[in-house]
């Protein structure tokens, strides 16, 4: 309840700001709110149909994309182009439809005159009267971007229905979830409002569409074009493979490289089993010439055996060479080859004819007969020979095969690299066809998904005014000063360090307020001040009387922070009040019964000490004690202990710094054990109600929100009978 409570008071202390100002403001809004010009609004919806479409795959509404489709809707409808081609299009409306003298459906007749004032001559020779698509294609042949352009400043600068600051006041938006988006514009001509939304829904209708289908067409373009771009540049791949193969004569690069591999170790396994048969051979043809000794020689020395022996390794070379080179099939279709065989098969018996004209040699030199012997020479000879003329055609062949791998290595490479590229360019063509497809699909997918923007309520003439929205403006003005007023004093309340009410004071000072008193500046109820002060000084003196005590005077010190505070003004009531209840009072004040500066007063430790009692004077009950300012003199602290209570008096509307509290806080601690109290002067009648109750003059009208002020709400008159 506290803070309900301080609201109220707040409220009532603010009551004449609050009622003249809010008064004075909404005053001058109901004065000037009578000139404002007459309004029409005209709306139009149109259906979507977004929501309700389906898609080819069958997938299901993507509400996200809903929403961002009416979003682009409404920026396309809000877009500085589509503004544009409306503003020109009511422009020639206007131009070609307009009448100087009367209203018509396009434009009333002193909206039109307005227009042509304003319309160079150059302009008005552009309109036809009889044509408004012909109006319109001139003003856009001569709409230029300039800011001497009349067009070009019609739109540009705020100027009433065709200026983009007038446009962009249309209002656009989407019914709830719905698939319905609304479309209201207010203006001040009905024909020029319901146009304007008519253009506008044209306008809208024909950008959507381009703009439906053309990113997805632009998209089907790219790829396409893609297509045959990758294509191009996969044949080309493809045509560069097959000429390096026909330069290098390489049919099929893996599969011959195969080949060539396995005849190589065909032909290292010949070799090596030629060489052992040519090692094997050699070896019995020497050992059997040992054997034969000089037998050996003259055999070996025979012409015709080493002329047959030569023809057997010449022709078994050349035998070997065929078969080597050539298939089974064209072997058995070479009649070179079989001549060879034959002449082979020739040369084979005439050396076996030679050994057999050898045999007077029969014995070898151990005596072993040797005929056997000459024959297994001659085999070995020939064997030899064979041998050998088969290493010469294997070591050519291998040769051949070494000079084969070095022309086929590079070749490797090469294919190896053009096949990558071929790979790349046909992952890419794959890659442009798929997009294509997508493209496509998604093309498919948009006409079977969206529908035609479609009017379902189109925008009417407008028959009647919409009112001139006083009464609208007038309560916001009274709302507004009311909120704007309270928002101030608040933040006044809030932030002020003037002492003014008790709350704040001890807040600031950090002292209780024992009272408050109206003093000399309230003006407001000035027959009446005197009485008042004479109430609130004898509320504060009844709260004093309790430190009263029997048979000694009661000690009470006066203090101010600075001087003209009030202590002396306040005492002259106190002892007014006190002496009206028989009670003896002397006041001590500085400067006529002590002095402030003199030693004396420095150093007291008791009143006595500066001041003491005539003796033709009557012991009072109260002595008061008016020091001076406490920023101008020094004040007893001692003095100030023995006291029975300590008032510090302050202006209530002056304001607390940091200072005071500095310059209270040694007299704070030395009266701990002393009634320390703050008494404000100078306050508002309000603060000194809250002590003293209502003051007169005693009106029902401020009683009444006096008890509101204190949530009195229920309350009555408290006496009972």
């Amino acid at each position: 309840m506290d803070i309900i409570l301080f609201i109220s008071q707040f409220l009532y202390r603010i009551r004449y700001w609050l009622l003249w100002g809010t008064l004075f403001v909404t005053g001058l809004v109901i004065y000037f709110t009578q000139f404002l010009p007459y309004s029409y609004t005209v709306e139009s919806s149109l259906y979507a149909g977004i929501t309700n479409s389906t898609s080819i795959d069958g997938s299901a509404i993507n509400y996200s994309a809903v929403n961002s489709t009416f979003d682009n809707l409404i920026n396309i409808a809000k877009a500085r182009g589509t503004l544009q081609k409306v503003s020109l299009r009511l422009l020639a409306n206007s131009y070609t439809y307009g009448e100087e003298w009367k209203d018509n459906q396009y434009i009333q007749a002193k909206h039109y005159r307005q227009l042509l004032q304003m319309t160079p001559k150059e302009v008005l020779t552009l309109i036809d009267r009889n044509d408004v698509e012909k109006t319109l294609a001139n003003l856009t042949s001569y709409r230029k971007e300039s800011s001497s352009n009349f067009i070009y400043a019609m739109f540009n600068r705020p100027v009433a229905f065709y200026s983009a600051m007038a446009l962009d006041e249309i209002n656009i938006k989407r019914a709830g979830n719905s698939d319905i988006l609304n479309i209201i514009y207010t203006s001040a001509d009905p024909g020029i409002t319901q146009k304007t939304v008519s253009i506008l829904i044209d306008e809208l209708i024909k950008s959507y569409e381009i703009l439906r289908f053309k990113s997805t067409n632009d998209v089907i373009a790219y790829f396409e074009k893609q297509v045959r771009l990758t294509k191009e540049a996969l044949s080309r791949e493809e045509d560069d493979l097959m000429n390096y193969n026909i330069s290098e004569r390489v049919i099929n690069y893996p599969e011959e490289t195969k080949a060539l591999a396995n005849t190589r170790y065909s032909m290292e396994d010949r070799l090596e089993e030629v060489e052992r048969i040519y090692e094997g051979a050699s070896a019995l043809r020497n050992m059997l010439e040992d054997r034969m000794d000089i037998r050996a020689q003259i055999i070996r020395n025979n012409t015709n055996l080493l002329n047959e022996l030569n023809k057997v390794s010449t022709l078994n070379q050349s035998i070997m060479e065929r078969e080597i080179f050539t298939s089974d099939k064209k072997q058995q279709e070479d009649g070179k080859l079989q001549k060879e065989r034959e002449a082979l098969k020739k040369a084979e018996d005439q050396i076996s004819h030679i050994s057999d004209n050898l045999n007077e040699f029969n014995f070898s030199k151990e005596g072993v007969g040797i005929q056997s012997m000459v024959e297994e020479w001659l085999l070995a000879c020939v064997n030899e020979a064979k041998a050998k003329a088969e290493l010469q055609v294997l070591s050519k062949r291998r040769e051949d095969i070494f000079s084969q791998y070095v022309h086929m290595s590079p070749i490797g490479t090469q294919v190896n690299r053009k096949q990558r590229a071929i790979g790349i360019a046909e992952d890419n063509y794959r890659t442009q066809l798929k997009g294509l497809a997508d493209a496509n699909l998604r093309l498919k997918n948009i006409e079977m998904s969206t529908s035609n923007l479609q009017m379902v309520a189109p925008p009417d003439f407008p028959l009647t005014d919409n009112g001139r929205k006083r009464i609208l403006y007038i309560l916001i003005a009274f709302i507004g000063s009311i909120v704007f007023i309270t928002t101030y004093f608040l933040l006044i309340e809030i932030l002020d360090r003037t002492l003014r009410d008790p709350l704040r004071s001890k807040r600031l000072s950090g002292l209780p307020v024992i009272a408050a008193f109206n003093g000399v500046n309230n003006l407001k109820y000035r027959g009446f001040l005197k009485a008042c002060n004479r109430i609130a000084a004898a509320y504060c003196c009844r709260k004093l009387d309790k430190y009263m005590k029997p048979g000694q005077p009661a000690v009470i010190s006066l203090l101010s922070i600075n001087p003209g505070e009030g202590k002396s003004f306040l005492a002259k009531y106190f002892i007014e009040h006190w002496k009206s209840e028989g009670v003896r009072v002397r006041l001590v004040q500085h400067s006529i019964d002590f002095e402030s500066d003199s030693k004396n007063y420095v150093q007291a430790e008791q009143i006595s000490d500066f001041w003491k009692l005539n003796e033709a004077e009557q012991i009072p009950d109260i002595i008061l004690v008016e020091y001076p300012a406490i920023q101008e003199s020094s004040v007893p602290l001692s003095v100030l202990q023995k006291s029975d209570a300590v008032l510090l008096i302050a202006n209530a509307r002056r304001l607390w710094r940091n200072s005071d509290n500095t310059t209270l806080y040694p007299i704070k601690e030395c009266l701990e054990n002393v009634p320390f109290s703050l008494y404000l002067n100078n306050s508002d009648r309000d603060v000194v109600e809250s002590f003293t109750g209502e003051l007169p003059p005693k009106m029902p009208i401020h009683s009444f929100f006096s008890r509101l002020a204190q949530l009195g709400l229920t309350s009555q008159k408290a006496a009972v009978k």
